[in-house]
Formats: structure tokens, C-alpha cells, sequence
């Protein structure tokens, strides 16, 4: 299956002997599908298939397997969930110091963070339907780990509501 678009991209290269830009490019964008964006999609269906947990809580900290991302408890300022109107509500682990957190992750993992953190507030966050326990055992799994406050936040259209 891997080998698919490339056979398909070498075989458009080759119909022009003439070795066209366009022919050229077209080659090596197969080439980029087939070995950048297809080991990430069968990785993450086979992570669906095997129940491979999205994201664990343990006495070191929390990590984010999908986006291969973790966060020590030493650098978790708060908890906090998030409901928005008509959204389900959001779990975001905030840290305490961001660019400590961009700094312990590479690649696609660092992008994530650095995405993240100004979207919601921090490099970890899950939708709590996403979730295979329900949110309020997440966060007792959580107070049990961590003394970092958990905060319930109602987001308004204009801002957060805080509470």
C-alpha cells in the first residue's frame, strides 16, 4: 500500500522522457504522501484499532499519546476544563513554563505544543468525550497526582467567564 503512490508518481515521471517540472514535481509529491502522511495515518488507525490509550496519568505526569506529547507534574500550573456553548467541554493540562515544555519536544510533537498553548492555554488538551472514562474520574486521577488546582471555566462568546 506504501509503495502504491510512489509506483503511481515514478510511472507519471517516466511516461514524459523528457523529465517536464511538472512531471517532477507531481513525482515527489506522491513521494512525500507516501512516506510523510501515510505512516502517520496507519499509526494512528492502528493506535484506534489496539485501544492504545489517548492519554495517561501517572505519578511522573501526563502524556498525550496521539501527539506524543508529556507534561511532569513539576510544570503543570493548573487543570483546567473548559465549556463553551455547544462544544463539549475541554480538558487542557496548563503549564507553568511553556517554553521549557516547546524546548523537551521535537518535530511534529514541538509544533503541537507551540500550537496549543496559545489556542487553549496548553500542550495537552482533550475534548472530554474523547475520553474513555468519564471526565470526573479523569480528574480524580489527577487531584490523586498532582496538587496543581483543577479549574471549571465557562467560555463565552466574548471571553472566559471564569468561575
Amino acid at each position: 500500500m506504501l509503495l502504491l503512490p510512489v509506483a503511481v508518481g515514478y510511472a507519471a515521471y517516466t511516461v514524459r522522457g523528457d523529465g517536464r517540472p511538472v512531471f517532477t514535481f507531481v513525482f515527489f509529491c506522491f513521494l512525500f504522501v507516501a512516506f510523510v502522511f501515510v505512516p502517520r495515518f496507519l499509526r494512528t488507525v492502528v493506535r484506534a484499532l489496539s485501544g492504545a490509550p489517548l492519554l495517561t496519568i501517572n505519578e511522573d505526569g501526563v502524556t498525550l499519546h496521539s501527539a506524543r506529547v508529556g507534561l511532569p507534574w513539576s510544570n503543570v500550573a493548573e487543570v483546567r476544563v473548559e465549556r463553551r456553548p455547544g462544544r463539549a467541554e475541554l480538558l487542557v493540562f496548563v503549564p507553568v513554563d511553556a517554553q521549557r515544555v516547546a524546548a523537551a519536544h521535537r518535530g511534529t510533537s514541538r509544533r503541537f505544543v507551540r500550537s496549543g498553548i496559545p489556542r487553549v492555554g496548553g500542550p495537552i488538551f482533550v475534548r472530554a468525550d474523547q475520553l474513555t472514562l468519564p471526565l470526573e474520574e479523569v480528574l480524580a486521577a489527577v487531584r490523586r497526582s498532582t496538587s496543581a488546582p483543577v479549574r471549571h471555566r465557562e467560555m463565552l462568546r466574548n471571553g472566559p467567564a471564569g468561575r
